[in-house]
């Protein structure tokens, strides 16, 4: 079986210059203790600096670039600074770049991922059996769940929900074609960069009224409580479903590597 590679992306800020404590460390961290850089499942990771003042708090990077030099970690940095919204923005510009010219042939999906989150044991082997078993048949996926989901007929372990109730960017996956759909109407559409992400698909594809999602959360987020925008500290979601850190959701099952 062919394998499928994964860009995962992550937006990302210095937090301690927002007024609160870094932790994307915390989810690298995660990353490695449910296996993510042993995985066989091919990825590369992007990560998309918004314009900090001192991008120091990355440094940590290179700890994995050393333990795991087949893993590429790339950080995409700016020169002026971004917020969430036009960060975002930018990111799926640049994945319609990687389209034209043809860098992003050799990824199957995008994993948007924020920088705050916990992951279950065998993290991308569920992602990759997820996809490969129901993921492929949805719009676009998300491995968080944290909006309300109702049982699938196609599978006891399958639910489906109303793209109007997905939030939250801690895991959603998407082919990359669907990156064309977002950056014209982006500031148009009402939300955080979540919401306007699913409208921009709900706009072109209208009659996708559903998405596939899995019962359990393979993701939990970390509630560090999003950064101070405009004097004001904007708590975080949480995800009821989580399955665990030492959790293994076991969709990798009958997938062969």
């Amino acid at each position: 079986m062919n394998r499928t590679k994964y860009l995962i992306a992550i937006p990302c800020v210095n937090r301690s210059e927002k007024g609160v404590p870094n932790v994307i460390h915390i989810t690298f961290r995660s990353f490695e203790d449910g296996g993510l850089f042993r995985s066989k499942v091919p990825f590369d990771i992007f990560l998309f600096e918004s314009g900090s003042q001192s991008i120091d708090y990355l440094d940590f990077i290179n700890e994995y670039r050393t333990k795991y030099p087949n893993v590429k970690i790339n950080i995409i940095t700016n020169d002026f600074p971004l917020d969430g919204f036009t960060n975002t923005h930018r990111m799926f510009l640049h994945f319609n770049k990687m389209i034209q010219d043809e860098t992003m042939k050799e990824y199957n999906y995008v994993m948007w991922m924020d920088d705050d989150i916990l992951v279950c044991k065998r993290f991308l082997e569920n992602t990759d059996g997820w996809m490969r078993k129901f993921g492929h048949k949805s719009i676009f996926t998300s491995l968080y769940v944290c909006y309300p989901s109702f049982p699938a007929k196609i599978h006891p372990s399958v639910n489906y929900s109303y793209i109007h109730n997905y939030y939250g960017s801690c895991c959603t996956i998407f082919a990359p074609f669907l990156s064309k759909c977002v950056p014209q109407y982006f500031f148009s559409m009402v939300g955080k960069p979540d919401s306007k992400f699913r409208r921009c698909v709900e706009k072109f594809f209208p009659r996708q009224t559903t998405i596939l999602v899995p019962k359990v959360s393979f993701v939990q987020h970390l509630n560090a409580g999003s950064v101070n925008h405009a004097g004001t500290k904007y708590g975080g979601h949480w995800s009821h479903n989580f399955i665990g850190v030492n959790k293994d959701p076991k969709y990798w099952m009958g997938i062969v590597q």
